[in-house]
């Protein structure tokens, strides 16, 4: 029995609504309604019924959610008792501006908890994060995309919104501008990370619907180096504000008056669909929640860092 299975259907029979539960599980709400399916096939018996505007559980669905909790309840603690020694090990695949200017405080109290568990962090591209999610190769990604995902065979937990920031030094021309336009971009380059990364391409599509074609100046695949250009004159670009927060704060780099509803991007962490989650990967999930909340300090500043208590 596919423990995923109980734990969906338990979650449905506590909400008795199945748009919900999907909403709760990260499922699509045509992934609960096959779970369901498949645990009605199983018993041989329909679980729920239609009442009213919503369900209710049948006979059968009310005898079997009293064995789902005891079900539950056994695999979480032969879990404890198995990973008591050690949480297991955690291969986690992300972006290169995340790995280096968001995740370290987490990594930094990961170990602090979990210090007998392996911790891989890597990174790539976004389709290549995600192909590697799909295989086996990572048990997780953190991604900065947009919010929806019609993705059926992934779970994505928003972590928070990111804001993107168009950057360029203090004295560019498009400093002196009160508001930005996509048209006021036609006339500079642009240092833009490299094609796969998913707010470059956002903002080229919208640049394009306007009839704007920037001049590219570079085109690089680190954050870094795309901030190395910015500081010598080479142009303006779109960043993370967490990757450029160091930056403007000490006044070498300025945010300039730029926004647009499209181009808003959030921190999201991926998972397979109906897999387990580890205690190490539950315990990630919890901390990067907490923090969205504001109960950790600041991610970008990797000196005050979560503690592991």
């Amino acid at each position: 029995m596919d423990l995923s299975l109980m734990r969906t259907f338990k979650e449905t029979a506590r909400l008795m609504n199945i748009t919900r539960a999907a909403d709760s599980l990260g499922y699509a709400q045509s992934s609960v309604t096959a779970q369901i399916r498949k645990l009605e096939e199983f018993y041989g018996v329909p679980l729920f019924e239609r009442y009213g505007r919503g369900i209710r559980l049948t006979p059968g669905g009310r005898e079997l959610l009293a064995y789902a909790d005891r079900l539950l309840d056994l695999a979480e603690e032969s879990m404890q008792a198995v990973s008591a020694e050690t949480a297991g090990s955690l291969t986690l695949g992300t972006i290169e501006s995340l790995a280096a200017f968001y995740l370290p405080p987490y990594v930094r109290r990961m170990k602090q908890t979990f210090p007998a568990a392996s911790l891989l962090l890597q990174t790539g591209s976004e389709p290549e994060l995600l192909h590697g999610v799909r295989t086996g190769e990572y048990d997780a990604t953190l991604l900065l995309d947009t919010e929806t995902s019609s993705d059926p065979d992934l779970v994505r937990v928003i972590v928070k919104e990111e804001p993107l920031l168009l950057v360029a030094r203090p004295d560019h021309p498009l400093a002196g501008i009160a508001a930005i336009q996509p048209a006021d971009l036609a006339l500079h380059a642009w240092v833009a990370p490299e094609r796969s990364c998913a707010y470059r391409s956002m903002l080229a599509r919208l640049l394009h619907a306007y009839g704007v074609r920037p001049q590219l100046s570079c085109e690089l695949g680190s954050v870094e180096a795309i901030k190395r250009c910015i500081l010598h004159g080479l142009g303006f670009s779109l960043l993370p504000a967490c990757a450029v927060a160091a930056e403007i704060a000490d006044g070498r780099l300025r945010a300039l008056p730029f926004s647009h509803p499209e181009l808003r991007f959030y921190i999201q962490l991926v998972y397979p669909a109906g897999r387990w989650v580890s205690r190490t990967l539950a315990a990630l999930i919890a901390m990067l929640r907490e923090s969205s909340e504001g109960v950790l300090s600041s991610p970008t500043d990797a000196s005050n860092g979560p503690d592991s208590r």
